[in-house]
């Protein structure tokens, strides 16, 4: 699934929602208020339970307020970027 806001500049953080058990079966339906919150969704995984998207640093707190969340977690890369 694509889509969401387009975020522009280095505030922007990939991140990793992770569903509450009640909400799975609507997970589609939690990733579009997700989107509506501003996070660009790049993958909802009903098996699993997750969404993984971006979305702006100054967002993630109001994403863990949306019903159906269980945590917003920052998405940290195996392989450090070099400088």
């Amino acid at each position: 699934m694509d889509g969401g806001a387009c975020l522009v500049g280095s505030d922007a953080k990939s991140v990793i929602v992770t569903v509450k058990d009640h909400a799975v079966g609507e997970i589609q339906n939690l990733a579009n208020r997700l989107k509506d919150h501003g996070m660009t969704i790049k993958r909802v995984m009903p098996m699993t339970g997750v969404i993984s998207g971006s979305v702006a640093a100054s967002k993630m707190g109001m994403l863990r307020k949306v019903s159906g969340v269980g945590s917003v977690e920052e998405e940290l890369s195996a392989y450090p970027s070099k400088k």
